[in-house]
């Protein structure tokens, strides 16, 4: 644009429109600084769901900014209150910090005597031998019969009894393997439409999951 004579130029800086003359620089104690915007759409971290032993998925909630113990407590909390049944063993990747932190917030929760909170065997192999609480309190194979619900005896085809997981703790991480072919749907979505696809895919999950328990006949009867 044209003006009293001089050259002008019209800039665009960070969403700002300013004029300056092409050969003229503003002086230093009058520079604006150089800012961008920081807006950009809120999302979570991670999706934590809760599953029976044979993949049957139940619950789920949403972690924000970072997976912490302290949220996966308070969602374990909400699906199993302290006035109801309670899960003889949980199966979490990070069961050594979640027991740490359940300890040190309050020495007589009661989790400490309904539950125990047991590394999953794919992480575990992961954690050091020296770390005495998950060694003694978060292992998924005790082989010092201990835990006779965790492990037990099997007869292989050769006829030799060995020592064996009395069920699979990976169907989180199975049911997270097949919930990442959602996540690009996902990551666009506003939270009442992601929370209405979570339940969805959750229901699709849980009757592929039905089919599967059936057909090895091992469904529970209804009565």
């Amino acid at each position: 644009m044209e003006g009293d004579g001089n050259s002008w130029k019209e800039i665009e800086t960070c969403g700002r429109k300013h004029v300056n003359p092409d050969n003229s620089q503003p002086d230093q104690e009058d520079a604006e600084p150089d800012l961008g915007h920081t807006f950009c759409a809120c999302h979570t971290y991670c999706v934590q769901t809760i599953q029976w032993v044979c993949g049957m998925p139940i619950g789920w909630g949403k972690c924000y900014e970072i997976e912490s113990v302290s949220q996966v407590l308070q969602l374990v909390n909400f699906w199993f209150p302290p006035e109801g049944a309670r899960p003889a063993f949980i199966v979490y990747d990070n069961a050594r910090k979640l027991l740490a932190h359940i300890v040190t917030q309050n020495t007589h929760d009661l989790w400490l005597t309904t539950t125990r909170f047991v590394v999953d065997a794919w992480h575990y192999i992961n954690h050091r031998s020296t770390d005495r609480l998950c060694w003694d309190w978060c292992n998924p194979a005790p082989l010092n019969g201990s835990q006779p619900d965790l492990v037990i005896l099997e007869r292989d085809g050769t006829g030799q009894m060995h020592a064996s997981h009395a069920f699979n703790t990976e169907v989180a991480e199975q049911f997270n393997a097949w919930m990442d072919g959602f996540e690009s749907q996902l990551r666009q979505m506003a939270d009442f439409n992601f929370n209405f696809f979570i339940h969805s895919v959750m229901l699709l999950y849980k009757e592929e999951v039905e089919q599967r328990v059936e057909g090895k006949q091992r469904a529970i009867p209804n009565y």
